[in-house]
């Protein structure tokens, strides 16, 4: 190393790296469950019982945005004072509503896990835990609600947290909340489906599991058109926002986005409506098929914020 200059990492663009690409998308997985189980539910006709898709999602959407502030916490520099952001807010921040937003919707969520989860709770040896649960029924339209809004908030607040980054085109674009949060939904739907046929042995025709594979074609197209949208914006505005594109045909990111979120995370999927609709709706397809949507999420994560911090305006 030549001390005159000093060493090179200080030069590496890359500040916010993959824990936070994970907790992104933790937070968007989180989110697009719980709204797909709620809003599978207010859909039903069936409310007097819980879905398989409902039950999963209870499982998912804690478990995911626990994991994921897990990670955030543990990136910080020092992570034991993670809760001077609980006490000091600054509602000018985007990070700071955030943080208030998702102290709000983790315990409504477990709360409302309880209540859909309240028949499961003995088998699983946490009976004790039932009276907590008959306790909140009572509540359970207003939680209910509480926590739908919540989880929009969530859900678009990851795309609003690194859309505010002002130094880097890709970035700085008012196209991620949408992108973020619709993905978050492709990421919820997906892990529904696989929690429903493994953990509650639901059937592949089961009717909410049907209604919910329904909305996988429409949700791919959102997701596209938002990409589309955010790569011609950069075009348009120019300069090194348009110098930015240049991620999508060099250096490892462009391999991530063509082979991660282009081809496993839609190509594939799409491929599979081709099948005959008895293979299409298999158990191994469809768990198959969720597997590429959450690998393709996942890609589309760690593209935007790696690519996103190479171009800097």
């Amino acid at each position: 190393m030549n001390n005159t200059w000093g060493d090179m990492a200080q030069y590496d663009p890359v500040t916010w790296n993959w824990v936070i690409a994970v907790y992104l998308f933790m937070a968007g997985l989180s989110a697009g469950s719980i709204l797909i189980g709620i809003g599978l539910r207010w859909y039903s006709k069936e409310k007097a019982m819980e879905s398989a898709i409902l039950k999963a999602a209870a499982i998912i959407s804690p478990l995911a945005i626990s994991l994921g502030l897990a990670c955030l916490v543990f990136d910080l520099t020092k992570p034991f004072d993670f809760w001077l952001i609980l006490v000091n807010y600054n509602f000018s921040s985007v990070m700071s509503i955030g943080v208030l937003a998702l102290l709000l919707y983790s315990p409504i969520g477990i709360a409302y896990s309880l209540i859909v989860l309240r028949d499961e709770l003995a088998k699983w040896k946490l009976g004790f835990l039932v009276p907590v649960a008959e306790a909140l029924m009572p509540m359970r339209k207003a939680i209910e609600v509480v926590l739908f809004v919540l989880a929009i908030g969530v859900g678009a607040y990851t795309g609003f947290l690194i859309s505010a980054m002002n130094a880097y085109p890709l970035l700085n674009t008012a196209v991620l909340p949408a992108l973020f949060l619709v993905s978050g939904l492709s990421a919820g739907a997906a892990a529904n489906a696989i929690g429903a046929l493994l953990m509650f042995n639901t059937h592949c025709h089961d009717t909410n599991l049907s209604k919910m594979h329904g909305l996988e074609l429409p949700v791919m197209l959102s997701e596209i058109m938002f990409l589309f949208m955010l790569f011609c914006a950069l075009y348009f505005k120019g300069g090194a926002a348009a110098a930015a594109l240049a991620s999508l045909t060099t250096g490892v990111w462009a391999s991530v986005f063509w082979v991660g979120v282009v081809g496993i995370g839609f190509a594939i999927p799409l491929l599979t409506m081709l099948m005959p609709s008895q293979t299409r709706h298999s158990k191994g397809v469809m768990i198959a098929v969720a597997c590429c949507s959450l690998t393709g999420v996942l890609a589309l994560r760690h593209f935007v914020i790696y690519a996103g911090q190479s171009y800097i305006s």
